[in-house]
């Protein structure tokens, strides 16, 4: 049988999968959940239940992967969780035993146990249940896979009701925060940051409002609206009068939140927005030094002082463990932007953000972290997976742990060392696709590009390599098989 192929790196996070699914919501999923004798006999759930919307099984454990990949689980943990979810529903972690991956799957009572475990084989570049002889090139189409197709496995896997039911992805994001302790969180939240958020807000006004920042933010804010977007180093499409009322109006909403975690959630939400019209009208992915003045030409538009509290109330007080990932990526960006702003001379285009900015942002990011006793999300997701081409040996291979703020310029260096190249200045991160090969720039960012590709209607495969800058851009050869590379 042909081997299928994807691209994407493994992911995993810390959470308690039992939070997701309520225990009135077993007694709907039982009618729909494998229940004869026989395991063999069991009937195959055709898995199209979440077909019913426009967003794809694989697009739903993309959003949900913190509440399915629990890599630090242990066996009883595994049972513990499982044993109280109806039949087909699933986790895979690690298992200390067999040293690898695994799917736990709940079984229907009537089985013998409670949950059996199907081992997952991987390769240099491959993802493969073992026994079967299709492969996948990661995990998440390994999963979505099985999620329609029974293969080896008794019955398909079962998504979680609340994801099965999931119509957008704003619904599956605030799913996948559920991945952390979510009874604690928002009684947290309610009991303590709702009653204080309008105190909070009030004091930070007023100490801005004291100490004249606020009347320079304003002052500049008008100066730079005055500017067109090229004055302020923007030379790429910028979102249109519509897009920047919708993107005011998520700000509003923004404001009426009293978590900072869902703030931050539409916040990362607006800054897609603004990468989506800058890619779509011009075809090509972007790095941080063209994404930061449109944002920044954004903000000035939007005219809003108050957005000055609201990063400051995201920035001390989300959970630090969320940090390190996307939404502290965008968080900080927004602070840059601010901060352009905030700086903005007018005989000079706002580009670059100063020193004193800079030094700030480190010093907040190492206070905020710094105590952190316990893994973070990130210690477990990130990797990706970079081939190495040489003209005498060919391609290579190796996982690498790269967070989403890691620029190319990183990755190359960890690459330099990692492949023991004695001359890295001719060496560079290329991206191939669609038979094109593309050099990217030290300034962009090899996670937010993979998950930008993967969040394409019509999948790709692609591949980070490695290579000479002035090699033979076909030296490489990607084949379907177990060493093709990723």
């Amino acid at each position: 049988m042909g081997k299928l192929r994807v691209t994407t790196a493994t992911l995993g996070l810390p959470g308690f999968f039992r939070f997701l699914i309520p225990n009135s919501l077993v007694k709907d999923m039982d009618n729909v959940s494998p229940e004869k004798k026989d395991v063999k006999g069991c009937p195959r759930d055709s898995g199209y239940d979440s077909l019913s919307n426009k967003l794809s099984i694989l697009d739903k454990l993309l959003h949900t992967h913190p509440v399915w990949l629990q890599l630090g689980l242990n066996d009883a943990e595994a049972v513990e969780i499982l044993q109280t979810q109806p039949p087909g529903i699933f986790l895979v972690r690690k298992s200390a035993r067999l040293q690898k991956k695994v799917i736990s799957l709940r079984l229907p009572g009537e089985c013998g146990s409670c949950l059996k475990e199907f081992a997952i084989k991987e390769s240099t570049y491959t993802f493969s249940l073992e026994g079967s002889g299709i492969s996948f090139a990661d995990l998440f189409r390994l999963i979505a896979f099985y999620c329609i197709s029974r293969d080896v496995l008794p019955f398909t896997l079962k998504l979680p009701h609340a994801i099965a039911a999931a119509k957008t992805e704003a619904e599956l994001e605030e799913i996948a925060q559920l991945g952390l302790n979510v009874v604690l969180e928002k009684a947290m939240h309610k009991c303590i940051l709702k009653p204080l958020k309008g105190h909070i807000e009030a004091m930070l006004k007023e100490f801005h409002t004291a100490d004249g920042s606020w009347k320079q933010l304003k002052e500049n804010l008008q100066l730079v609206r005055q500017r067109n977007p090229q004055e302020l180093g923007v030379f790429v499409p910028t979102p249109d009068f519509v897009d920047v009322e919708k993107i005011k109006v998520k700000f509003m909403s923004m404001q009426k939140m009293y978590s900072p975690e869902k703030k931050v959630m539409l916040l990362l939400r607006v800054c897609k927005l603004i990468y989506t019209v800058m890619e779509n009208n011009s075809g090509r992915l972007y790095g941080a030094d063209d994404f930061l003045p449109v944002l920044t030409y954004v903000l000035a538009q939007c005219d809003m002082l108050e957005l000055d509290t609201e990063i400051e109330y995201m920035m001390e007080l989300l959970d630090p463990s969320l940090l390190h990932g996307e939404g502290g990526y965008y968080l900080t960006s927004a602070y840059g932007a601010l901060s352009l702003i905030k700086n903005f001379q007018e005989e000079q285009a706002a580009r670059l953000l100063s020193s004193e900015a800079r030094d700030t942002l480190r010093q907040w990011h190492k206070r905020r972290t710094t105590n952190r006793t316990i893994p973070s999300v990130d210690d477990f997701q990130n990797y990706l997976r970079v081939a190495f081409q040489e003209v005498n040996s060919g391609c290579t291979g190796k996982t690498l742990l790269v967070r989403p703020y890691i620029t190319t310029e990183d990755v190359c260096q960890l690459c330099a060392e990692k492949f023991k190249v004695d001359n890295p200045e001719e060496y560079s991160l290329f991206l191939f696709v669609d038979d094109t090969w593309q050099q990217l720039t030290e300034d962009t960012y090899p996670q937010k590009i993979k998950a930008e590709l993967h969040s394409r209607p019509q999948p790709q495969v692609f591949h980070f390599v490695y290579k000479r800058i002035n090699s033979d851009p076909y030296g490489a050869i990607f084949q379907n098989n177990d060493d093709s590379a990723s």
